[in-house]
């Protein structure tokens, strides 16, 4: 049976939706599954046993250079990927709706009331309602599994194997220097791609100078975040990482011993590699990851819609360093 998982972007939400399919593999190993998605994050599925096949796509690309030819290249690129008995669209937009139907006839998605884009469901023979309420990596797999005709509960997500793989043979080893062993090993995401949801370098700055005793490395990405980065580098005694690409991430994530950031891609990969994490919300509400003993969220307070976000929010400002401090001690104990 040929599947096809149509989730573009963004990262977390690809981190997430790849929750699920080791219990598809499990259930139906008969399955060859095949991914569609945003080539920029292709290499979050990279060297996952249970994805048969990745196929990038650059929708991206259109938007800075719409062309006939790039349509038709990626048309070309999706029809010749198939056929496929079933497509699974987890996103819910237009867009992506009509990459699971140039996909395939048998393409499955979000009922309108539960569709980001509402009028995605119109490109899908069949479609299931998915309250936008329920914490993202069940959402995603509450899809799936009714489009496949098996069930993903919460238990078993939080029972979940670490699905996150990098490549050896191509990770920057010069990381390893940065990592201690005779202390705790912090990382400390700075930003994210929407101001709303990263917390204020003032504040960061307090918390690192309140974790003294353990070994702090920034992650950052752009040349703009990379330099508010060095700034709050140059206050403490943490150290920024070199730029790095996704595979060396993900490798950086699984040696660290504690992850604390906002609501962003590099940060929910540490639930996905069971490695503990704090996760600070403001804009977003705290369902946008699912919290384990080890895996805790820090909100703001602030009343948030479970599926419209104001990105005009900056109540994560309000979360107090000590809170993120103590959590922080506590995990590491």
């Amino acid at each position: 049976m040929r599947v096809a998982i149509v989730r573009l972007t963004a990262m977390g939400d690809v981190i997430h939706t790849l929750a699920s399919i080791q219990f598809v593999k499990e259930k139906k190993p008969e399955i060859e599954l095949t991914w569609f998605v945003e080539e920029k994050f292709a290499e979050i599925l990279g060297m996952n046993p249970d994805v048969d096949h990745v196929v990038p796509l650059n929708l991206h690309g259109l938007k800075k250079e719409f062309s006939a030819s790039a349509v038709r290249s990626i048309y070309k690129r999706v029809k010749e990927a198939g056929p496929f008995d079933l497509v699974i669209d987890v996103q819910g937009l237009i867009k992506s709706a009509i990459i699971a139907r140039i996909a395939g006839k048998e393409a499955s998605g979000l009922d309108r009331h539960s569709a980001k884009e509402g009028l995605a469901s119109l490109f899908y023979r069949h479609t299931f309602h998915v309250d936008c309420a329920d914490i993202a990596p069940l959402r995603f797999a509450t899809l799936i599994g009714k489009a496949l005709g098996i069930d993903i509960s919460k238990a078993m997500l939080l029972k979940k194997k670490p699905y996150l793989f990098y490549d050896e043979r191509c990770v920057d080893r010069a990381i390893d220097n940065y990592f201690k062993s005779d202390r705790k090993n912090i990382l400390f995401i700075t930003a994210a791609s929407n101001a709303s949801k990263t917390y204020p370098s003032e504040q960061i700055i307090e918390t690192i100078r309140n974790l003294d005793e353990h070994n702090i490395l920034l992650v950052a990405g752009s040349d703009t975040e990379r330099e508010e980065a060095g700034k709050i580098a140059d206050a403490t005694h943490a150290i920024l990482l070199p730029k790095m690409d996704l595979n060396s991430l993900k490798y950086t994530v699984s040696r660290c011993d504690l992850l604390i950031g906002g609501d962003t891609g590099p940060s929910h990969m540490a639930w996905a590699m069971n490695r503990p994490s704090i996760l600070l919300f403001g804009s977003t509400p705290k369902t946008m990851m699912m919290e384990t003993p080890v895996n805790v969220a820090l909100t703001s307070g602030a009343k948030v819609h479970p599926c419209r976000f104001d990105k005009t929010d900056r109540s994560i400002a309000t979360i107090p360093p000590k809170d993120v401090v103590e959590t922080a001690q506590r995990l590491l104990a």
